[in-house]
């Protein structure tokens, strides 16, 4: 599967403090430093980097029907092999009554406005980054801040690493400048863009599924993609939004899906998906620092250990299993690890495809 390029130019830039590489976008004016001194495959910047990109200009109160924007990112578990799509999808209606949409697209980024203060209002962008950063903090159950930059004004967002942890001191991605907030927190201007359209969460109304998919892994010959489903980023749609798991089943040629829906609960050959595991991995493999450190601690009394909250995404080396009590040792060379039993899953549907 191969995924978009980013137009990076990501090379080394001496080593940190701790000895630790460092590495910079010469394009982006960025740095493509992740934790433990990992190389990422964007910058931090590089989603302001919109030239020769689809990107459309979206007022929500144009359409009285509603606005939804969602994030398209990687399948949690994925054995289709078809291109990965990327961006924001888009769903916008006329009218409240229409079932039809008038946009329903997937493009790289959404333009809008929204007020820095009184007099003033800056365009911002919603692209795979911004949401992949929000999902990441909704997961682990961080409030987010819309911050701007006290130097340039521009809107601000903590992306990888920086969108798990949060700090005081942000750069700038627009003028590089370090600038100090009144506290610890995590910015992501979805958070303003969401306040000006009164989507608060105590305002959305959200339903679980109430389909369930009981089937088999070789009902799909082409196939299967899964995601728990992430609520929108945006929704100003009047209607209540579904929650559950996403499912995509393909046809032998991978050119039909003979299943598109989003299931309460989902059980392939007896295997029942946990949508926890689902939702905690998607977030997970979003992130450069945690490669290769996500694995599946197993108890000696057969309990499955599982991270959850700040712990799925911080690698640690103490890990106590939740049934007995016994301290689970880490199964790879790296010590510090973060547990999830859906590699399990994975393993058993791969195991059931042969």
């Amino acid at each position: 599967m191969q995924e978009k390029r980013s137009d990076c130019d990501i090379r080394p830039a001496g080593k940190r403090r701790d000895g630790r590489p460092r590495f910079w976008c010469h394009a982006h004016h960025a740095s493509a430093t992740g934790k433990y001194g990992i190389k990422l495959e964007r910058c931090e910047g590089s989603y302001r980097s919109l030239d020769s990109k689809e990107v459309i200009e979206l007022n929500p109160n144009d359409y009285a029907g509603g606005v939804a924007l969602w994030g398209t990112v990687k399948p949690a578990y994925d054995s289709t092999g078809l291109e990965e799509e990327e961006g924001i999808h888009v769903h916008a209606r006329n009218s409240e009554r229409q079932c039809k949409k008038d946009i329903d697209e997937t493009v790289d980024a959404v333009a809008l406005e929204i007020p820095v203060n009184l007099f003033e209002k800056r365009k911002i962008y919603v692209t795979r980054e911004t949401a992949v950063s929000a999902y990441i903090s909704r997961a682990i159950g961080h409030q987010l801040v819309s911050l701007f930059c006290t130097y340039c004004g521009e809107p601000h967002l903590d992306s990888e690493w920086f969108a798990v942890k949060p700090h005081k001191r942000h750069l700038c991605h627009a003028c590089g400048e370090i600038f100090v907030a009144n506290k610890k927190s995590i910015s992501n201007p979805l958070k303003g863009l969401r306040e000006v359209f009164q989507d608060g969460d105590s305002t959305r109304s959200i339903v679980r599924a109430e389909r369930s998919l009981d089937a088999r892994v070789m009902d799909f010959p082409g196939g299967i993609q899964m995601w728990a489903s992430n609520t929108a980023l945006l929704w100003t749609a009047p209607r209540p939004e579904e929650e559950g798991i996403h499912f995509h089943g393909y046809t032998a040629d991978g050119s039909t899906r003979i299943e598109d829906e989003t299931f309460d609960a989902v059980a392939l050959d007896g295997i029942v998906i946990s949508e926890s595991h689902l939702r905690y991995f998607m977030a997970q493999n979003a992130l450069a620092h945690l490669r290769g450190r996500i694995v599946n601690l197993v108890c000696d009394c057969g309990e499955a250990y599982f991270d959850e909250g700040l712990d799925a995404f911080i690698p640690h080396s103490k890990h106590q299993c939740q049934s007995c009590g016994m301290k689970l040792p880490s199964p790879t060379r790296k010590k510090k690890v973060v547990s999830n039993p859906f590699l399990s899953t994975i393993e058993k549907l791969d195991e059931i495809r042969k």
